[in-house]
């Protein structure tokens, strides 16, 4: 495993993929969350990008998907924009891109939308494919979020290992989130039990839920890092050893969303602030 910043998760403002790199270098972490699209929009073509990396040691860990996939002609009109990305995307070394799924629908009953997500994540997932990119789906599990609509949708862990299977592309999985597996019945290192190996997985966030909230009551944020005053409901230790006891070589991801963090506006701080915090729950 190693550590991958995604400066927009913890509140630091980068200007340019050098000056991410540079921060994550600097800070202990191994790569870097980064969009070979905003790369383009930047005017950074392959080569550069790669002369960055080797030059701070920092790799880009993944990409989020470029393809909304809401409703059919968002996704229509989006998702020609994936093989490109992919292909660059495959030139800069990077084997992971991740997208995340609502947990309910004012319109669709559970078997339709299992459907539509199967038949649109399924299209995905074949383009990823082509380029050895492995696909990450995170679902998620405050209960407030998939009673708000009026169709509960894939709110646990099994529930998306079943949608993934389902694809049936093979290089698809979870994005696998401490506080989603909490808030949906699954601490510390339970997931263990429900995944079937390292494959299951291809992104982790690492974040914490307050205590003396029972778990299937908690909102969908605050959130809190390793450690942070008003965390500690989830055992993290014992969720970073359960990653390990998978034998799980890929890279996690901070993703605190707490008052702390949104009032800090040193990004050296805060990216100081969120290694050491993740460190001290590293397994050794």
């Amino acid at each position: 495993m190693y550590k991958s910043l995604n400066p927009g998760l913890v509140n630091i403002k980068v200007s340019s993929f050098k000056d991410a790199v540079d921060i994550a270098h600097r800070y202990g972490y191994g790569a870097v969350e980064y969009s070979p699209l905003t790369l383009e929009e930047q005017g950074i073509g392959v080569s550069e990008a790669l002369d960055i990396m080797g030059k701070y040691g920092v790799i880009i860990s993944n990409f989020g998907l470029p393809v909304a996939y809401r409703t059919r002609d968002m996704f229509n009109e989006t998702f020609p924009k994936l093989e490109k990305t992919a292909r660059t995307a495959r030139r800069l070394g990077i084997t992971r891109c991740c997208t995340w799924m609502a947990s309910s629908s004012d319109e669709f009953e559970f078997a339709e939308n299992f459907k539509r997500h199967k038949d649109m994540m399924g299209l995905c997932a074949q383009v990823l494919k082509e380029y050895d990119i492995s696909f990450g789906i995170e679902f998620l599990g405050p209960k407030p979020g998939w009673t708000r609509g009026k169709y509960p949708f894939i709110h646990t862990l099994t529930g998306m290992l079943e949608l993934c299977d389902a694809i049936g592309t093979g290089n698809v999985g979870l994005l696998l989130d401490a506080h989603h597996c909490y808030t949906s019945g699954i601490a510390g290192d339970e997931f263990v039990k429900l995944v079937r190996g390292e494959k299951d997985i291809v992104l982790v966030h690492l974040n914490d839920d307050a205590k003396g909230i029972a778990p299937d009551e908690l909102p969908d944020s605050p959130r809190y890092y390793p450690g942070e005053p008003g965390g500690g409901a989830n055992d993290l230790k014992a969720f970073m050893k359960g990653l390990l006891q998978l034998g799980y070589t890929g890279p996690v991801i901070a993703e605190p969303n707490s008052g702390t963090i949104k009032g800090m506006t040193d990004n050296d701080a805060i990216a100081k602030l969120i290694s050491e915090s993740t460190d001290s729950v590293w397994p050794e």
